[in-house]
């Protein structure tokens, strides 16, 4: 009797049962979290809770839908981004400047350094008004409280990155015959990208809290005046659904700045 010869790949194939990806299983498990805690939330909310103070998830997302539909909204989003754009481009770009030239000239970078460090530890809220005293209460007052902040969050990391680079690499590259653009090419654009990319989702969250903040200090217009205002008249809904679309705008501009930082490294071997 003559005997088949089976692979034994396949015979393991057949008796293990199939994994679902890594991604589906990461998904599956976070949105079976939220879907739990919104449902906690919404039991609790006018049972063991006021929703005075808490309101509930389906009052939150019916608010959110009522903010959007009369126009109320969209236009205060466009300024509040608008003015923490701003901000952050200047911010970011400044800062960077500041910290390769920390970084280039080492002795002004020692000096610089305990200044850089005193004017980020500066409490932002406590010198607001000062903003407000020198600028006024318009778009310029916001950009440049905005940009204040952002640019020292970008200093050290740049200035620590060059740092750290690798200057043997440097010295390589320009012993064979490497020219100062090669040399910035390989060796600093990479490990400076590398840090301001994560510089950036720490910074742009911060630009538009900072911007918040100063239009919670003096401001007739923005999200920060329309929460600032619910909050005066206890509208819990209201405040909660304005701090949710904000979240979700901030976390899909992160997202995009992850998806083009993994493009940019996807040279590099994931561990």
């Amino acid at each position: 009797m003559t005997e088949l010869a089976v692979p034994l790949d396949a015979v393991a194939a057949r008796r293990l049962p199939r994994r679902l990806p890594h991604w589906m299983t990461r998904w599956g498990i976070q949105t079976a979290v939220v879907v739990l805690l919104l449902l906690i939330w919404q039991l609790s909310s006018g049972w063991l809770i006021d929703p005075l103070y808490v309101s509930s998830p389906v009052a939150v997302v019916q608010r959110l839908v009522q903010l959007i539909q009369t126009g109320i909204l969209l236009p205060n989003t466009w300024v509040t981004f608008g003015q923490a754009l701003v901000g952050f481009v200047v911010g970011a770009i400044t800062g960077i400047i500041i910290g390769n030239v920390m970084g280039v000239m080492k002795v002004f970078g020692l000096v610089a350094a305990p200044f850089v460090t005193f004017f980020y530890t500066l409490p932002r809220i406590a010198i607001a008004p000062l903003f407000v005293i020198w600028l006024g209460v318009g778009y310029s007052f916001k950009a440049t409280f905005v940009a204040f902040v952002v640019v020292f969050i970008f200093i050290t990391p740049t200035y620590a990155g060059l740092r750290d680079l690798d200057w043997d690499m440097v010295h390589g590259i320009h012993v064979l015959g490497g020219r100062r653009w090669t040399i910035i090419r390989m060796a600093i654009l990479p490990q400076e990208v590398l840090w301001i990319t994560t510089t950036i989702k720490l910074a742009f969250p911060t630009a538009v809290a900072t911007d918040i903040v100063a239009e919670f200090v003096a401001s007739n217009q923005g999200l920060g005046y329309l929460m600032n205002a619910a909050a005066g008249t206890l509208d819990t809904a209201s405040l909660l659904a304005e701090v949710l679309f904000i979240s979700i705008i901030v976390t899909g501009v992160l997202g995009l700045v992850s998806l083009a930082e993994r493009r940019w490294f996807r040279w590099r071997v994931e561990t």
